[in-house]
C-alpha cells in the first residue's frame, strides 16, 4: 500500500490514530529526509538545513487508465 494513503486510509477504517514515517533523501542534493505524515493528515518534515521538499498528487485519469495498476501510470 502507498505510504502517504496507509495511514489515512487505515486510521479511518479502524478508527484510530496512526502515523508512518518515510526515511528518504533529497533527489536534488542527497542530503536525509525524514517525513511523518499522520491519518489526520499532518505533515512532519525533518532533515539538515530545514528542508522544504516539493509534495505532490500525480494526476491520473483513471477512467482513461491503460497501464496495469496506477502505480505504473506514475
Amino acid at each position: 500500500m502507498d505510504a502517504f494513503a496507509a495511514p489515512f486510509v487505515q486510521g479511518r477504517l479502524q478508527e484510530r490514530d496512526l502515523a508512518v514515517t518515510v526515511r528518504s533523501a533529497c533527489a536534488h542534493c542527497d542530503d536525509p529526509l525524514t517525513i511523518e505524515l499522520t491519518s489526520g493528515l499532518r505533515v512532519t518534515v525533518r532533515g539538515d538545513d530545514n528542508p522544504r521538499p516539493m509534495i505532490f498528487v500525480p494526476d491520473v485519469n483513471l477512467p482513461a487508465l491503460k497501464d496495469p495498476s496506477i502505480i505504473d501510470a506514475f
